[in-house]
């Protein structure tokens, strides 16, 4: 996993690669909640590059929504693969955090 960020105004995109499960939640955990203390009013995830997420990493998205949801801020997801828009349908975690289909849309609708 990799996890680039970029900072735009008045939004911050997170893009990840690779794969988030038990093994490095924690530390995608350490990246997101650093963007969320720094309170930006949209976190974008982009997912477009992320092959594959597990209940750990659902876990992780979940708990930094919440978080930047109390600070008025703002956590949508972009871009899911196939595997990972599945996960998110599943567990119907993307009736509580916003799912668009690109980065851009996100941007604009959020």
């Amino acid at each position: 996993m990799t996890v680039p960020e970029s900072t735009g105004v008045p939004y911050t995109v997170v893009a990840l690669t690779g794969e988030v499960d038990a093994t490095n939640s924690e530390e995608f955990y350490g990246v997101l909640e650093s963007v969320v203390l720094q309170l930006p009013r949209l976190l974008v995830v982009d997912l477009s590059e992320l092959t594959f997420m597990d209940s750990t990493g659902l876990r992780m998205l979940l708990r930094s929504s919440r978080e930047l949801d109390q600070q008025g801020g703002v956590l949508v997801l972009a871009s899911p693969q196939i595997s990972v828009a599945r996960v998110l349908q599943l567990t119907r975690a993307d009736q509580l955090i916003p799912v668009y289909p690109t980065v851009t849309d996100a941007i604009a609708e959020a």
